[in-house]
């Protein structure tokens, strides 16, 4: 299989991959030959790419790290709850921040309805149990399917990200737990702010309107601290995401150390070791996806990569951002790539996929070359890339 982006699709290629709608009901299954009209239709969807049933190519086939089914859930669950919370928290979205902040106090009983209910819950639970069982982690989001709205798909990655990063420090269960009601719920006070505010790009805001956009950790704190069923960790990561190590983020100013996200309850005042981890997958995933209301646009995995490490240390915990990288490989496993370098010369222009990854080595995966430079179909060639030095490659998007 073979990740093509959709501008790439042509009528005779045969889609290697079933695609959903978010209600879970099926659009297109496996071997249907990709229409003009469904390739705009999942274009509308939010979709950017699909996996192309190339010859040879088989075996290239990603592996989620929670499975496509729970992420339908956990995507109508959040779906549910955003419009609900919306409509729940509509009529006082136009008052001033103070007046949020005492609404949010009165309406406390109506509004907690709304946060962190049982479908959430329940595939919360299910997205830890699927990280938690595996024996290692390789983090590739370009395998889920976007097929929710971009906030939503943000979330499913940010949580999907920060548990893998948990899962590599050997969190408990109860910890994965706190972390993941945490991430789903990092941005949960942006439906407090005026409608108005969140359609214009964040590069426009005069100063008042940035004092207003930041209150947003405020609101997100405030909703979760005052439910019950709300661990107080997790309400943290709301109010601290924002935060930087060296002090120089909101709503606080509060700093941290670049340590390990390990338990320690000495530290005071400074940023929630949850909240840390949730800030380099905001960042990671962000980098690969773009925030288009933050003026954001998309990069590729080495760019992402990079930009992660030079935020680390002053932004970002180094030592979280380190274990990331760890985990997420150059190349994942689909990736239509180019050979740029070869130690066998008339390689070079080839192009192929990424088939599988050296878990032990994700610089240098397998991979399979089935197109010439000049884009003539060859005998597919199957590469170990950890067998072999003087190889580089390039994506192709």
């Amino acid at each position: 299989m073979v990740r093509y982006n959709l501008d790439e699709i042509k009528e005779d290629m045969v889609l290697g991959e079933s695609i959903f709608l978010p209600s879970g009901e099926l659009l297109l299954a496996a071997g249907y030959r990709i229409k003009e009209r469904y390739r705009e239709r999942l274009k509308q969807l939010g979709f950017r790419n699909v996996l192309v049933d190339v010859e040879g190519t088989e075996e290239a086939v990603p592996e989620t790290t929670v499975s496509a089914e729970v992420q339908r859930e956990m995507g109508n669950a959040i779906d549910n709850t955003s419009k609900e919370l919306v409509a729940a928290i509509q009529q006082f979205r136009h008052k001033s921040t103070h007046k949020v902040r005492d609404l949010i106090k009165e309406n406390k009983q109506h509004l907690n309805k709304f946060i962190m209910g049982s479908g959430m819950a329940k595939a919360l639970e299910q997205f830890i149990d699927e990280i938690m069982s595996q024996t290692s982690i390789v983090l590739n989001l370009s395998a889920l399917q976007q097929t929710q709205s971009g906030l939503l798909s943000h979330a499913l990655n940010v949580t999907i990200t920060s548990l893998c990063i948990g899962k590599k420090y050997k969190f408990s269960y109860e910890e994965m737990k706190q972390l993941g009601i945490g991430a789903l719920n990092y941005d949960l006070g942006l439906v407090a702010l005026p409608k108005t505010l969140m359609e214009n790009p964040i590069s426009n805001y005069n100063e008042e309107e940035m004092k207003n956009y930041r209150q947003h950790t405020v609101f997100g704190f405030l909703m979760l601290s005052q439910n019950h069923i709300i661990p107080s960790t997790s309400a943290a990561v709301a109010l601290q995401h924002h935060e930087r190590q060296d002090g120089s983020g909101y709503p606080r100013g509060i700093k941290g150390e670049n340590r390990p996200p390990l338990k320690d309850f000495s530290k005071q005042n400074m940023i929630h070791r949850f909240a840390e981890i949730v800030s380099v997958a905001d960042a990671y995933d962000s980098l690969i996806y773009g925030r288009p209301h933050e003026g954001q646009e998309p990069v590729d995995i080495k760019n992402a990569i990079r930009k992660l490490i030079q935020s680390g240390g002053v932004s970002l915990n180094s030592e979280i951002v380190k274990t990331l990288t760890n985990v997420v490989p150059l190349f994942p496993v689909g990736t239509r790539i180019k050979i740029v370098n070869a130690p066998t010369p008339q390689l070079v222009g080839y192009y192929g996929v990424v088939a599988r990854d050296n878990a032990d080595n994700l610089e240098n995966p397998q991979i399979v070359l089935f197109e010439t430079k000049n884009h003539q179909r060859t005998k597919p060639i199957l590469v170990d890339m950890s067998k072999y030095k003087g190889f580089t490659l390039e994506p192709v998007f």
